[in-house]
């Protein structure tokens, strides 16, 4: 399926995976993988917990931080555009509900 944003920027979203520009976040082997210009992470998905985002306005660019946490802890911090964020949570949401 192919949906666009508010700013009508193209992503491509199927049941393992999530890609927009050059970046992917996908499931593959029980592991959430991202790879491109985002950063490059590989998280068992038995370990995530829940998954929230935030904006530091103190930076000079303004630029949200999805963070992946389980069992309290930060696993991982993603800087993904504000146009994709909030549809990236509701995906990998949706994929730990699914494991």
């Amino acid at each position: 399926m192919v949906i666009f944003t508010e700013e009508q920027t193209e992503a491509v979203v199927t049941e393992t995976s999530y890609c927009w520009k050059k970046n992917i976040v996908k499931v593959e082997d029980g592991y959430l993988k991202s790879t491109g210009m985002i950063t490059n992470t590989r998280i068992p998905i038995v370990h995530i917990d829940t998954v929230v985002y935030s904006y530091n306005p103190k930076k000079p660019a303004i630029v949200p931080i999805l963070k992946i946490i389980g069992k309290g802890t930060v696993l991982c911090e993603m800087e993904i555009s504000a146009e994709h964020i909030e549809a990236v949570q509701d995906w990998i949401l949706r994929v730990i509900d699914q494991s």
